[in-house]
Order: C-alpha cells, then structure tokens, then sequence
C-alpha cells in the first residue's frame, strides 16, 4: 500500500474498466431499439439519448444520500451494477415489445412534433430506462466514495481520477468491440447478455477490491454522514456532532483569489452541468458537420465515440498523474483556466473539421474498405475532438476530486453532470444547428465556456479584468475559424438554389439548364446522397409498377388509400399518382426535403398541392406502426440500407407491421437497391420478406444494369381470391394514359420471379430481425467498399432464375392474348439488360465487343417495339462502323419496313465510303418510302 494513495487500487480500476464497458454497450443498445419506438426523426434520436442521461441523472441524484450513508459502498456497486446487469438481459425483449405498442399510444403526439412530442418522448425514454440507466448513474458515485474511505491521504481526491479515466477507457473500448465484433456476432439478444457479463464482473472485481481492503479503512475517516448529520449506523440516541455544512480544510486553496471554493459546492456542481452540456454539444454539431462527408453507418458514430471517450479517458488519467503539483493550492484557478482553454480549443476543431473533407480523402481514399476508412474516421475524429476531450477529462477528474474531498459524494454532481448531457442534444441540436447553422452552432459551445469561466470566475473573485480579458480574447479568436462549415459544394455546372444545414445533414436543391432550356434540378443530401438531376423517368416508373400492380388487382375505382414511404424528390410518388388514387400519404423523415418538394414540382407533378395527397414528416417504422387504419397499397423507396437507423425498414418486424395495416389481397411494394447491398444481403432481405409475405412477387424497376432497383411485392392473405391476378383491361386503360409505361407488356416484362423462384433463390440462412439486424452491419461493411460493380453481379444473378410472367397472373378478356405479346417482350428486355451488364461503364463504345453488342441485337430480333433496345443500337451504329457493318443488315432484316433502320444504314455506308451499297439501299428506300428525306 502506498503511502499516498491507500491500497492497491488495480482489481478498482479492473471494475471501474469493465463497468464502463458494459455501460456504454448497454447505452448503444438501449437508443437504438428504443429508436424503434420513438422514430428516427430528430425528436425520437434525440428523447432516446436524452432519456439515457436522463436516467443516469436519477439514479446519480436519488441514490447519492444512499451511497454516503452505506457501510460498504463497494458492496452497493455491486448491487448496483447487477441490477443494470439484470435488466440489461432482458431490455432487448422489453424494448422488442415496447416498439410493437409504444408507436399507437403516441403516434398522435409524435406526429405532431414540437414540444409536446419532446416532452413525451423523452418521459418515455427515461422511464422504460430507468431500471437499467439509475442503478449506473449512481454505481460510479458509489466506487468513488468506497475509495475516499480506504484513501484518507488522497485529501483532494486527486487519485480518483484514476477510476474516471479507466470507467471512460472501458467505454471507449466497448464502443468499438460491441459494434465490430459483439452485435454482428450475436445480435442483440445474445449480445445484450456478454455486455451484462462486462457488468457482473466489474461487481466481482470490486467486491474482491473491497475484501482485500476492508482492513484500510481509516478509521479517521468515518462514513460519510447522512443527511441528519448521524454517522450511518449509529443509533438515533447518538447523534454527531461534526458540522457537515463545512467542508473539511484539507484541500489547499490558499493560492486561489477567494480560499473558500469547497464551502459553495453548487459552483462546483455549475460546472458539472456545463462540461456535460458543453461537451456533448461539441459532438453533437461535430458528428453534423463530419457527417456531411462520411457514410454515417453504425460504424461511424461508434468510431466517433471511441476517439472522444478515448481522449476523455487518457486526459483523466494524465490529470492525475501530473497535476498534482499544478493544482496545489490553487484549485479554482485550475478550474477556471481548464474552461478558458475548453472555450479557446473550439476554434481549433472549427477548423480541423472545414479541412475534414480533404483529410478523409487523403487518409482513405473512395471505396478504401471498412478497416481503412474506419481508421480514417478515428484519426479525423481525433483531431477534432481530442483536445477538447483530453482538457474535459482532466476538468471532470479534478471537480469530481475536489466534490469527493468535501465529504459530501459525488453523486448529485455527476447527477447535475448527466443533466447537462441530457440537455445538450435539445439546445445544440433542436435549437442550435436549424437557427444558427453549424459553424455558429460551433461557436456556442465556445460562448457557452466562455460564460461558464465568467460565472465561476465572478463568484470566485477573480479580477474582474482578467474575466473580461478572457472572454473578450476567446470571442476574438472566432475570427479566425471558418464562416461556413457547410462542406459540400456543388459540381460543375450546378448552382445552388436553397440549402437547410439540419441534425440530419446539409440538405441542398441545385440546378442547372436541361435540355430545351428547362432547367434540372437536383436533391442533394451531404456529399453522397443525390435524387434528381434529370427528368426524374426512372423514379415515376417505378412508382408506377407498384400502383399499376395494385389498381389492377384491386376493387373497382381508384385506388381506395395508399401510403408512400419515403419520398426524396417524390418523382416516385408523382409518378405513381398517374394511376388514380383516391387519397394517399406521403412520409419522409427530413422536414426540411418535404418543405423543398415544390422546388420539383416539374417532376413530382406538383405532389405537394395534390388535393388527394397528405405528406407527414415522421420516421416511416413508426409511422406506418402507428397508424389507424389500413391501407390497400404500401410503397417503400429506395433506403440506404447501410445507413445508421435504416435497416429497420428491412427487418422482419417492419415487414409484419405493413401486412397487418393491409387490406386483404392489398400490396406491399419494397424497393431493393440493388447496387448497395452485396447478394447475401439482398438474398437476406428476400428471405425475411417471404416470412411475412409467402406470396410474393419480384419485378425490375427500370432497365438499368449500373444502378437496378428489385420490387419485392408482398400480397396480404385474402380468402376470397388464391392469389393475385392483374386485370387485363384496367392495365390497358392506365398504361394508356402514362409516359413511363406505355403497355402493359412493359410491366409483364420486368416480372422475374414468383414466390417458388424468390424461395428458391433465398434459401435457408439469417433473417433481418430487430434483434439480430444483419443488414445494419453487413450493408454498412458494402457502403465502405463502394463497389460498382454490385448492381451488374445481382442483377445478372437474378436474370439467370428469372422467368416470365406466368399466364395465371393475368385475368379477364385478352388475357391469354396479352400473355402471348409479352413473351418476346420480355424476351428483348432480358437481352438488353445482358448486353447493360456486359458493357458495364463503358463510355466509349468504339471498344466495345461484338459479343455485347448481339445482346441488344438480339433484343431488337426479339421485339422491336422494346425501346431502350432501338435506342442503343442506334447510338451505337453511329459511334462503331465495325459493329454497324454487323448490326445494320440484322436489323433490316428484322424490320425491312423500319424508314429509321434504312436512314442509319445509309449514314453508315456513306461514312464507310461504300458509294455501291449506299446507291442500291437508297434505291430500294426511295422505292418503299416515296417522299421520304433520305440522307
């Protein structure tokens, strides 16, 4: 035992270690299923952090007497710490259930946002948390007075440092091992139980700590008193005598302007709640502004966190190491110099984080892989946030020091200190970043030092002028940080029309002149998100599959009630609306992208005046789990599947909530990006479809092979019909009315698989569930790749189980007729998406290969009424005269009464300078086309 610090304090630290650990896995687990229940949207994110804190404040506050009048605080811990333990084990299926009723009992509220939506989000929060949130916020306090009484020497609690420092190492660790290896592993459930694992065996190493010095315990430093002024366990008959509103004199201040800083002990708990408001607004607006540049997968906020509770954690255990010289007798001024400093350090991050950009791209390059680009999202991290970190570690250290040394525990500071954590995402993310923007969100934080340095230094009678100084110079010093941290600037040829800087990226519309002077507008969401840019053909198409495919196997009349998940530049939904709907929703998370939708009106076809039309800014889980009725078509579009939060929309749950809101024989339409999920995930995504949706259907959204998009089409059970039929003459009279499809042809030929085929291609394997969210893990691993070369391998593996579309499907007068139309059609498309896939990002096709281009040749011999196929081939002959030579001749003859194949023969001839040819083909022309210009 040392003479200065008491006994040994390893088995202390090993606890404090594995009870970060198992704190921080369980805080991950518990606000992302808790985001199952309150929505994604900027309230839900934010209630599910705040009701974390919020729990941690409770318990820190209401069991603070209980841990100073202990006999044994360390055997509290140990309770303490099992119960989180406890509940931790069986919070995966609580917070399961709770996301299955919670959305009903506040969908009302949660819809309407503002602040009674605030208000109950974050009630619920606290309260599904506080079993397992409370007994962690207090067990910290706890360790802490275990140790001021075995180490009376400590006198101004320095060495508790120590225990902070090593608590927020164990979190930074668990922030990267429960997402890189615990959860992916297995899941939630399982996973939930090892990080309880973490939990009982920092109780077992504290309570071995406490066996082994249960002889130190200074018998001059008695337990502290209770509130009554009794000695914990004395009889009512004997009270003590000692004055507990005076601290004791044993930390030096004598140095310090005003000697009596641990008498007026609200200061110091003043600055808990700063450093906490403070410090999790720096991370708040940080991550905001990093965001707009990074992949924002699960993996990139726990590499985040994990560079920030580092740097807390070493700048802890720095603090204690050497301070001890620094600090002596000057504590308020220590403290005072550590807020100026926090304040100063903003600047510095302010302008790392405009560099951060350029810094990601030279430390990990696009399609790096998750091992380099997750190095480079830690360095970045690092830079922005460690100093901060570092100086943050060694102020709370040294308050929770000097609270430990009054006597008084520290548990209603690191209450106030929760608080404060809690109270951070509302001020800088609700308020802050929407009305400041992010740079001058930054800039808060600095004020917001700058104030906490001011009232501490006033009240601890600092000279005023040196107050004013310090202010005045960390004001000063924002001049020389960035104006703007908005970081994604426009392309060329595209300028910005309107911008919203929000929690949930830098939201941009741009645009530039199209063709016939029409200008093209383009959505833009952080660097990597783009919807838009042309004339928006692809999205209606496939907003019409999914209707057409609902009208004609519906009731009569309009579609009844239709609901639209997901809408970007609501192109998709316009689209669709060409079908007759009676009334439909549209959900989008990001308000902000529902205000910009008029900025594409041209292509949207005006979504947002439809009189038919309603639009909500909501979470579409949440949403579609809270609403009333039913619905006879259900969309969901194109979702990121490896972004943070969006694998939910993928799981097996999500899937059972849409069937249960459809009426029977309605449809749910679930669009795949193929080009963003590797086989295994879509094949995952397929299988856990067809758990809830056994009869499903899958069809092709455009004829695109770079960027192909899968409608998996699920059909509620109906006893009255077997199985879905698609009504002949209601498909020929919509798709006589449409532009994107304009025969009902084109829709039988983007069928490619009915249930047995989509069965057999899933086969057996994992399924996306709430409690095991294989996508989340496995498509976030795909976003870091960055391959394009995805979209071509699935799509080309799903043409070779593809069949056409059966016979069966279609019913009424001209049924059989229409079925036998397609088969050619179908025929040409599935050639002209072998000769896309051959030719992958070709640009110049003067290389291309015979062998690719006979694949649109034969889809034009196949059926010549296929455009994408006509128009390849033409574009082709005019770029290749080797391959004209070939595909001309096969062509005319397919077609001899084609005038647009005769004119794109003769151009070639000529250019090919074949004058004898040129004059017999232009002959027989002039002959079959009397009249005609001919080149």
């Amino acid at each position: 035992m040392s003479a200065t610090t008491g006994p040994r304090d390893g088995l202390l630290l090993v606890a404090a270690f594995a009870s970060g650990a198992a704190a921080l896995a369980y805080e991950m687990l518990w606000t992302r299923m808790l985001a199952l229940s309150l929505g994604s949207e900027t309230v839900g994110v934010l209630a599910a952090l705040a009701g974390f804190f919020a729990g941690l404040a409770l318990g820190a506050a209401l069991l603070h007497d209980r841990s100073l009048r202990a006999r044994d605080p360390a055997r509290l811990f140990v309770v303490l710490e099992l119960v989180a333990a406890g509940f931790a084990v069986v919070s995966p299926h609580l917070l399961q259930l709770l996301a299955r009723v919670l959305p009903a009992w506040l969908g009302p509220v949660a819809a309407a946002g503002g602040a009674a939506a605030l208000a109950a989000s974050t009630a619920v929060a606290a309260a599904v948390l506080a079993l397992g949130a409370a007994p962690l916020g207090a067990s910290l306090a706890a360790l802490v007075e275990a140790r001021r009484r075995t180490c009376p020497s400590d006198q101004d609690g320095r060495g508790l440092g120590r225990i902070y420092g090593a608590n927020t190492l164990g979190a930074a660790l668990a922030a990267l091992v429960s997402v890189h290896l615990v959860f992916p592993a297995l899941g939630y459930g399982l996973g939930a139980a090892l990080a309880a694992l973490a939990g009982v065996g920092a109780a077992l190493a504290a309570r071995a700590w406490s066996a082994r010095t249960s002889g130190h315990v200074s018998r001059d430093m008695p337990a502290s008193p209770g509130p009554e002024g009794h000695v914990p366990g004395a009889s009512s008959e004997s009270p003590v005598s000692r004055d507990t509103s005076a601290p004791p004199a044993a930390v030096d201040a004598s140095r310090d302007p005003d000697p009596d800083l641990l008498r007026e002990p609200w200061l110091l708990d003043l600055v808990a709640f700063g450093a906490g408001l403070t410090g999790i607004g720096l991370q708040v607006v940080g991550v905001r502004v990093l965001g707009q540049h990074l992949e924002n997968t699960i993996y990139t906020f726990a590499h985040i966190l994990a560079a920030y509770l580092l740097a807390t954690g070493v700048g802890a255990l720095v603090y204690q190491r050497f301070a001890a010289r620094a600090v002596a007798g000057r504590p308020g001024t220590v403290t005072a110099v550590l807020l100026w400093l926090l304040a100063l350090l903003v600047v510095p991050a302010a302008i790392v984080l405009a560099q951060g950009p350029a810094l990601l791209q030279a430390l990990a390059p696009e399609a790096a892989g998750l091992a380099r680009a997750g190095a480079a999202e830690l360095a970045v991290a690092a830079l922005v946030f460690a100093p901060s970190a570092l100086l943050l570690g060694a102020l709370l250290s040294h308050v929770i020091g000097l609270v430990a040394a009054t006597g008084r525990g520290v548990g209603r500071t690191y209450a106030w200190n929760a608080v404060g954590c809690a109270a951070a995402p509302f001020v800088f993310g609700l308020v802050a970043v929407p009305r400041l923007g992010y740079a001058d969100a930054l800039y808060a934080v600095l004020y917001a030092y700058l104030a906490l340095f001011a009232v501490f230094g006033w009240f601890r009678r600092f000279s005023p002028v040196k107050l004013i100084g310090g202010v005045l110079a960390g004001v000063a010093l924002t001049a020389a940080g960035p104006r703007s941290l908005a970081l994604v600037s426009d392309s060329d040829g595209w300028v910005r029309r309107e911008e919203r800087q929000t929690l949930h990226g830098l939201v941009a519309v741009s645009e530039r002149p199209g063709p016939g002077g029409a200008p093209l507008r383009r959505l833009q969401i952080g660097k990597r998100f783009r919807m838009g840019g042309a004339a928006g053909f692809g999205e209606q198409r496939m907003g019409q599959v999914c209707s057409l495919l609902s009208h004609a196997s519906g009731p009569e009349g309009p579609i009844p009630k239709a609901l639209y998940l997901g809408l970007g530049t609501g192109s998709t939904m316009g689209g669709a609306l060409a079908v007759p709907h009676a009334a439909a929703e549209g959900v989008e998370l990001v308000p902000e992208i529902v205000e910009l939708l008029p900025h594409f009106a041209d292509i949207n076809h005006d979504l947002a005046k439809r009189p038919e039309v309603t639009l909500h800014a909501a979470d579409a889980r949440r949403y579609l789990a809270a609403a009333p009725g039913s619905y006879d078509l259900v969309v969901a579009d194109l979702f990121h599947p490896g972004q943070a939060g969006a694998s939910s929309l993928f799981a097996r749950e999500h899937f059972a909530a849409a069937r249960d809101h459809l009426r029977p024989g309605g449809l749910m339409c679930q669009w795949l990006p193929l080009y963003q999920l590797d086989e295994a995930d879509v094949r995952t995504i397929v299988r856990t479809f067809l758990d809830v949706f056994p009869e499903s259907y899958a069809f092709l959204g455009i004829y695109n092979a770079q960027n192909p998009a899968l409608a998996l089409v699920g059909r509620a059970p109906d006893p009255a019909a077997g199985q879905l039929r698609l009504n002949v003459a209601r498909l020929q009279a919509d798709t006589a009315k449409l532009q994107n499809i304009v025969d009902p042809r084109d829709l039988l030929a983007s069928y490619v698989m009915g249930p047995g085929e989509l069965a057999a291609w899933a086969g057996e394997g994992p399924r996306n569930t709430d409690l095991a969210p294989e996508i989340a893990f496995q498509a976030a691993r795909v976003a870091y790749r960055d391959d394009r070369t995805l979209g071509a391998h699935n799509l080309g593996v799903i043409l070779e189980r593809a069949v056409p579309a059966p016979a069966a499907l279609l019913t009424g007068s001209g049924a059989e007729a229409l079925a036998a139309a397609s088969a050619p059609f179908t025929a040409a498309a599935r050639h002209y998406l072998a000769g896309e896939i051959a030719r992958g990002d070709m640009a110049d096709l003067s290389g291309m290969s015979w062998e690719t281009a006979e694949q649109f040749v034969r889809a034009y011999e196949a059926d010549p009424a296929f455009a994408p196929a006509r128009g390849a081939l033409y574009t082709i002959a005019r770029k290749n005269q080797a391959l004209a030579a070939k595909l001309l001749p096969r062509m005319l003859a397919r077609t001899p009464d084609e005038p647009r194949v005769y004119e794109a023969y003769l151009l070639h001839l000529r250019a090919a300078g074949d004058q004898a040819a040129y004059q017999q083909l232009r002959a027989e022309a002039t002959a079959k086309f009397p009249g005609a210009t001919l080149p």
